[in-house]
């Protein structure tokens, strides 16, 4: 029974002491002022937050529908479109330098650096799932290393 009425004590001093803080005679018309101020914020925060999210499933909602509608992946017309298209949906997401896609009737012909083996044949892998690609010369290296279609030439210089 006393640990009880030592819980309600303590909480009564806190609500008097916020209800002290707040209607202060010299600052509690501020305090008050603040305290709507900030609850208003929090209240737009969350609608922001709300709506967002609503945004966000609507915009899946109406992807997943479009697949649906659409199954079969858009084959590009040209190879400057598919070239397009393997920057944006492909390459986008890789980090580090710069890669130089070429494609030639259909044939990809991808070059630069990459930081491992591991990343290359990724690339490699995910250029070849693109629609509309029917090989893929891969001559991506790791930095300090020949290109592959190098490696030979220089190997001949240095007999």
């Amino acid at each position: 029974m006393r640990g009880a009425n030592l819980a309600k004590l303590i909480v009564a001093v806190a609500v008097g002491a916020a209800l002290a803080y707040v209607f202060d005679p010299v600052r509690g018309r501020r305090r008050r002022a603040e305290l709507k101020d900030r609850g208003r914020a929090t209240v737009r925060r969350e609608v922001r937050a709300v709506e967002r999210q609503g945004r966000y499933g609507k915009g899946r909602a109406e992807g997943v529908i479009h697949k649906l509608r659409h199954p079969r992946p858009h084959v590009p017309d040209d190879d400057t479109t598919l070239v397009d298209k393997i920057r944006s949906e492909v390459l986008g997401h890789v980090d580090g330098p710069h890669l130089t896609i070429d494609v030639n009737d259909r044939v990809v012909t991808l070059r630069g650096e990459v930081p491992d083996e591991h990343r290359a044949q990724q690339v490699e892998h995910d250029v070849r799932a693109t629609p509309g690609v029917i090989d893929v010369v891969n001559l991506l290296h790791q930095p300090g290393t020949p290109a592959p279609n190098k490696a030979d030439a220089l190997g001949a210089e240095n007999p």
